[in-house]
């Protein structure tokens, strides 16, 4: 899958074309960004913390994960939100030595001209429900017995020590 292909689904290719046309009015650069966006996999997420990540390695796109579990507005809300990071990774000046903020100023022009929030967190009630449900015991305190639940178990190799207590955290 590639974003050009999740655009066509949710009909948002043609918002995502005037949204970089918009911006790059005056460069012939748009024709060329469009087609990098359009190469961007897109990999389903594990994750139930998150909605979606733009994933890049130097100046160069990796991919977009999207938790396809969360409601179908707010995944594509999300889906637009991590284009607009993708157009804000690939238009940005390449100084490697100066620091861009994740949703700085020129992110949220894209957001803004994407027509999405300039929100930087989205919740999903699906992906609560989808948490809540993979949450498991784990660890119990050996002094006081509190009862410690994640999704993902302790590292095997490590000694924990409850913080309140001083007990000895032991793994289920």
């Amino acid at each position: 899958m590639t974003v050009k292909q999740i655009a066509d689904e949710f009909n948002l290719w043609q918002q995502i074309e005037a949204a970089v046309n918009g911006i790059l009015v005056a460069e012939s650069a748009a024709p060329a960004l469009l087609e990098r966006i359009a190469r961007i996999p897109i990999h389903k997420s594990r994750s139930t913390r998150r909605l979606g990540v733009y994933v890049s390695k130097g100046s160069e796109p990796i991919c977009i994960r999207l938790q396809f579990a969360q409601e179908q507005a707010n995944l594509k809300q999300t889906f637009l939100h991590e284009v607009a990071h993708a157009c804000d990774h690939l238009t940005r000046s390449k100084k490697p030595s100066t620091y861009q903020r994740v949703h700085g100023s020129s992110w949220k022009e894209w957001a803004r001209v994407l027509g999405i929030s300039t929100q930087s967190c989205g919740e999903s009630e699906a992906v609560s429900l989808l948490h809540q449900q993979r949450v498991k015991l784990i660890a119990v305190c050996l002094k006081c017995g509190v009862e410690f639940y994640r999704v993902r178990r302790l590292n095997r190799n490590r000694i924990y020590i409850h913080q309140n207590c001083g007990g000895k955290i032991k793994s289920v």
